[in-house]
């Protein structure tokens, strides 16, 4: 019997140098994809808590609904505070901070963080209610 070679399935690949599993196709689309719409729905909650009246937040609101449309197939303003609070934005948030996926807009990882952290305060107020 010969010796199990690198290319036999029982043995698992070496770990790259970095102690990180390399990523699969799917994944990396599937981390793209959630840092996408972290950054996008941090940019439509800064957005809304940053309206200075009702008019202002209903038109951030129509502006966020056709945005979000176009590149997500739809959402709101509530559904971006809610999916940020949620486990979904926390795991999207801790791929980027682990290193996982970038950030590709012009929020900081810095300003991801605080702006999720907002969400999830309005979300437990909006939950208390």
């Amino acid at each position: 019997m010969t010796p199990p070679t690198a290319r036999d399935p029982r043995i698992p690949a070496a770990e790259p140098a970095s102690g990180r599993q390399p990523q699969s196709a799917g994944r990396a689309r599937r981390l793209r994809t959630e840092a996408d719409k972290l950054e996008a729905f941090c940019l439509v909650v800064r957005a809304a808590s940053a309206a200075a009246d009702h008019a202002a937040f209903a038109e951030v609101g129509r502006a966020a609904a056709e945005a979000l449309r176009a590149r997500f197939g739809g959402g709101t303003i509530t559904s971006c505070f809610a999916w940020l609070a949620g486990r979904a934005g926390r795991e999207a948030l801790e791929s980027v901070r682990a290193g996982e996926v970038a950030l590709g807009g012009s929020l900081s990882l810095e300003d991801v963080a605080g702006i999720v952290e907002l969400a999830r305060e309005a979300e437990a107020l909006r939950e208390k209610r």
